[in-house]
């Protein structure tokens, strides 16, 4: 059992390389940079945390990203989603007017499937998977050497309705089909 919780912590490690509590001021440091979301103050930010809660990573993931924004952030509201009890993501994400959606690490889900309904809700994508950010979600940590380093996929952001800042974009390392050049 010993060799199953080790190979399943380096698994977690592989696709998420920054631990929940990095990431998660992060995230909110990032939402300062976007005009979308910070033209509209009076509105109280809900962010959607997606997760399956049959997965144990899964949805350990979820509860601590859950648990770290409600420390850190408790003005925000924070909704989880478990997709394996969500037939319709649209509707989970209008019923819950979702700004924001963290999608933890997921196994056998379509990335474009997550994208299509952010896209369609202009929800902004955030995940600690970097490979979800090549696979069309918005915003990623990922690491440079030992340093939490932020991915965008300017396509997919763009596509989410995000406006974020020239001054963002000149820290992170972008990607996506739209990301080369100014």
């Amino acid at each position: 059992m010993l060799i199953l919780g080790a190979a399943g912590s380096r698994a977690v490690a592989q696709d998420m390389p920054v631990p929940v509590e990095t990431q998660v001021p992060i995230l909110l440091k990032i939402l300062t940079f976007d005009r979308a979301i910070t033209a509209r103050p009076s509105d109280r930010l809900v962010i959607g945390i997606i997760f399956q809660g049959r997965n144990r990573i899964s949805s350990e993931i979820g509860d601590q990203v859950v648990r770290q924004l409600k420390a850190t952030a408790p003005a925000i509201r924070v909704v989880p989603l478990d997709l394996d009890r969500t037939d319709d993501l649209v509707a989970a994400l209008i019923r819950d007017s979702v700004q924001v959606l963290y999608v933890a690490p997921l196994q056998a889900v379509a990335i474009s499937t997550l994208s299509k309904a952010t896209r369609e809700r202009q929800v902004l994508s955030y995940t600690g998977v970097p490979r979800y950010v090549e696979q069309g979600l918005a915003v990623g940590i990922d690491v440079d050497g030992m340093r939490p380093q932020i991915v965008i996929n300017l396509e997919a952001s763009r596509a989410e309705g995000a406006a974020f800042s020239a001054q963002l974009l000149k820290l992170v390392r972008l990607t996506g089909a739209k990301s080369a050049g100014p």
